[in-house]
């Protein structure tokens, strides 16, 4: 009878061999004792070596615990000194290193920027004017408006002059006026002539030229000329109006016929509520369309200027384009 080889036994040993060598290692005699002695032998190595692995961890154990109590904290001080002292004298030595010289010498000058600049000014717009005198500002009507004055308005013109100016205020619209034959403040209520207690010529009790009570060549409260009062400018704290519903503009017969094309520009006052409100057309365009323009604007609503975190009435201007698909 044919028996299994050494190899075979083993196999069958640790379970990886064929099912009939398993089935043959069972029932032949001789192969099963010498199974058995293999497995013996292979118990008591297992044993051996777990009973080292336990004596050698007890061992390192006790060797770790007597190293503890042995300890000497005079050479741990020193230790300690040790190490500090040469990380102290690493960075010395990086220290006296020439890149490392070079780069502490370079030195980055921090200047603070000027915010002068940046500073929101008063919003501009108005005027007022005087000649010093002991009543407030008669009652009239206000120059005609001008992009730059030369002759300040006087309630008591000078008669015959040797070189004839019209006298200007200084706005870039035209402004609601009054019937009357002489100059002088639309708000006043005094009838007799004066051109009133400010300085600097022009009417009121302002300065500089102007009509009314601020400072500049306009006229109403205010500075540096324009329309003062009601509506703010945009610009020194005034935030411009911006569009939140723009519905298209209709065209006239007369433009589609024509084939017309082109933009209107309307200057008005966008009111606290955000609608438009002062509608006046600054360049038109004809057939019809300025009229067209006007009635979609007065449809549009804006989110309001701001000033100081409040709505605020706001001069502006809005382009209204006319295009045939």
């Amino acid at each position: 009878m044919t028996h299994l080889s050494s190899d075979q036994i083993s196999q069958c040993l640790i379970g990886a061999g064929a099912p009939e060598e398993a089935r043959h290692a069972r029932e032949c005699e001789a192969c099963r004792a010498e199974l058995e002695r293999l497995e013996t032998a292979l118990q008591q190595f297992r044993s051996s070596v777990r009973q080292w692995s336990d004596a050698g961890a007890g061992a390192r154990v006790y060797r770790v615990s007597y190293g503890l109590q042995r300890a000497n904290p005079a050479m741990a001080g020193a230790g300690s000194v040790l190490i500090h002292l040469g990380v102290v004298a690493s960075l010395f030595a990086l220290g006296s290193l020439k890149p490392v010289q070079t780069a502490m010498r370079e030195t980055v000058s921090l200047i603070a920027p000027d915010l002068r600049l940046y500073k929101p000014q008063p919003a501009h717009g108005g005027g007022g004017g005087g000649a010093r005198e002991l009543l407030d500002a008669s009652k009239g009507k206000l120059p005609k408006p001008a992009p730059k004055q030369f002759t300040p308005p006087r309630v008591d013109p000078v008669e015959d002059p040797k070189l004839p100016v019209v006298p200007t205020i200084v706005a870039d619209q035209p402004l609601p006026n009054i019937q009357a034959n002489n100059y002088g403040d639309p708000l006043s209520k005094l009838g007799m002539a004066s051109n009133g207690i400010g300085s600097g010529g022009g009417i009121g009790n302002g300065k500089r030229g102007g009509v009314g009570s601020g400072n500049g060549a306009g006229t109403g409260p205010g500075y540096s000329g324009g329309i003062g009062g009601g509506a703010y400018r945009i610009g020194g704290g005034v935030s411009a109006p911006v569009p939140i519903y723009q519905p298209e503009p209709e065209y006239s017969e007369e433009a589609r016929k024509a084939k017309w094309q082109g933009s209107v520009v309307l200057s008005l006052i966008v009111d606290e509520v955000g609608k438009a409100v002062n509608i006046k057309v600054s360049k038109s365009l004809g057939l019809g369309l300025d009229q067209k323009a006007i009635e979609a604007v007065e449809k549009w609503r804006f989110k309001p200027g701001m000033k100081d975190g409040k709505p605020v009435p706001v001069i502006a201007s809005v382009e209204v384009n006319f295009r045939l698909l």
